[in-house]
């Protein structure tokens, strides 16, 4: 008897979902030891100078892990139920307009800005330079990990049968967005327009725990036998 078909997103989704769990993981280590030495925020040009170029370091694997997470949106869009395959749009071009607002911001970060400080080209770079917590590249950062979050959230309803693992994973995606949505409200309300970059640090930090925690899942279920895919089942498809 003939192999079944296999699925090439089922294949790309599982690698998507590893490479995603692997890179916020090595982002988030690095990015914990780019925080601000000293308040207020280090705009001395020997303070920042003393923290080039760790202070970078970690935009390489969180653009890669923006790449990774749109392929893994992807492949799951293709698995998705026909039935719910609109929610799976959405995440995918919520996650398309978050990678490109955050690779943006990063690649620029990481090839302007290093330049100019390397050249001690400072005049005016004050709204662009992470170290502002009112500057342009703590908003992109806003804007982007919120458009993730609600990209996650958009995933939820993809995964809508019974067992552990579906389970955990759909609540993982629907808190995630409403612990976002509580910090934004928490810091707009003590703080105004002013939030500095405590909203930031926030929603950088449940979107990465959500995907530490949401990428195994989606390992794990991407590799399950049976699938949880009935679209795929139908079809005979294995993993």
């Amino acid at each position: 008897m003939p192999d079944r078909p296999r699925s090439p997103a089922l294949r790309l989704g599982f690698g998507a979902a590893v490479a995603t769990t692997v890179l916020t993981f090595i982002t988030f280590a690095l990015a914990l030891t780019a925080l601000p030495n000293e308040e207020p925020y280090p705009f001395a040009t020997e303070t920042i100078v003393s923290q080039w170029p760790g202070d970078y370091l970690w935009m390489i694997p969180a653009m890669l892990l923006l790449l990774s997470f749109v392929v893994l949106v992807a492949a799951l869009h293709d698995l998705a139920h026909p039935g719910r395959r609109v929610f799976s749009l959405v995440a995918l071009s919520l996650a398309i307009m978050a990678a490109t607002v955050l690779l943006i911001d990063y690649f620029l970060q990481f090839t302007v800005m290093q330049l100019n400080l390397e050249k001690n080209q400072l005049d005016g770079w004050a709204l662009w330079t992470q170290y502002n917590p009112n500057g342009v590249f703590i908003a992109l950062e806003e804007l982007g990990y919120l458009l993730m979050s609600l990209a996650l959230l958009s995933l939820a309803p993809l995964f809508g049968g019974g067992g552990a693992v579906t389970a955990v994973l759909r609540a993982t995606l629907v808190l995630n967005f409403f612990a976002v949505l509580a910090a934004l409200v928490v810091v707009s309300l003590m703080q105004g327009m002013d939030r500095g970059d405590d909203f930031e640090i926030a929603v950088i930090t449940v979107v990465w725990l959500t995907l530490l925690i949401a990428g195994p899942l989606l390992a794990i279920l991407l590799r399950r036998d049976p699938l949880p895919f009935p679209q795929l089942q139908e079809r005979g498809v294995h993993r």
